[in-house]
């Protein structure tokens, strides 16, 4: 499956979230997998199942991090994992 991502956000020095993605409990973990496949997580063990099943060179990965006004869609790579996950 070919995947299109558009007006997703990226995490930039302005977006950089100040906690890490697997302990903000608030927030969600999206993956979708190249076979179609789709799966979410909020809580630790069910984000590190998706971490651990994703695969950056196919899968498409998001993470939704909602403030008090509005909820930001990220688009994640594997940079961001290694950068801002754990």
């Amino acid at each position: 499956m070919q995947f299109n991502p558009k007006n997703f956000c990226r995490i930039t020095d302005e977006s950089r979230p100040p906690f890490k993605i697997r302990t903000a409990d608030h927030t969600t973990l999206i993956l979708v997998k190249a076979s179609g496949d789709a799966m979410y997580g909020r809580t630790r063990s069910d984000k590190d199942d998706i971490i651990a099943d994703f695969n950056a060179d196919a899968d498409l990965l998001l993470w939704a991090w909602t403030g008090q006004f509005r909820t930001d869609i990220f688009l994640l790579k594997q940079d961001d994992i290694k950068h801002y996950y754990a």
